[in-house]
């Protein structure tokens, strides 16, 4: 048997927040940020504040950073915009994660396999790379000092279909009419817009 995939198929990563979704809202932070901004499971996603998180930017606090640096996630893809106003839009501050190993267990469940470490944030990666091919943003949001390890692990581990379809999950159905399922659109950051 070989080795298992270290990230997330795309259909994984939405039945993994849809199930969220559907069965244990309060907990939705947590995928979303690891899933869509890349936070790191153990100390960042559940080391930083709701006012950490806004829909220009966030910020990783070098308190909870592993290389104790700050560090500014940013441009926000259109998706985790929506995201974040969905998550907002509870009116309740998600923060702090309660009784997160038990939940979050229960969650990895409906995958039906084994775990990967750092699963989400590695989804996260060769989802970015693969959309917007630009490694330096890539590895910059992810808090890597160069590109060198990061694209001889992440190069063609996805195709950009893989994740035109990745950054199209959305809350609710996944579908709508929302900016970010046109790629091309001119609501996208310049840094994300096809060339």
């Amino acid at each position: 048997m070989g080795r298992i995939k270290q990230f997330l198929s795309v259909e994984e990563c939405h039945l993994l927040l849809s199930w969220t979704e559907k069965n244990d809202p309060d907990l939705l932070v947590y995928p979303v940020l690891c899933l869509f901004a890349g936070l790191r499971s153990e100390q960042e996603a559940t080391g930083i504040d709701w006012p950490s998180i806004t829909i220009s930017h966030i910020t990783v606090d070098a308190t909870i950073a592993k290389d104790g640096e700050t560090r500014f996630i940013e441009p926000l893809t259109p998706n985790l915009v929506e995201w974040i106003r969905f998550i907002d839009s509870k009116g309740v501050n998600p923060f702090p994660l309660k009784n997160l190993r038990r939940r979050w267990d229960r969650v990895k469940q409906v995958l039906g396999r084994k775990w990967p470490p750092e699963a989400m944030r590695r989804s996260y990666a060769c989802y970015h790379f693969a959309m917007f091919g630009n490694a330096r943003l890539s590895a910059k949001n992810l808090g890597h000092p160069d590109t060198t390890l990061f694209t001889k692990y992440y190069y063609g581990a996805a195709t950009k279909v893989e994740a035109g379809r990745f950054w199209k999950i959305l809350p609710g159905s996944g579908s709508g009419n929302y900016p970010c399922n046109d790629l091309d659109s001119l609501n996208y950051p310049i840094q994300y817009q096809s060339e």
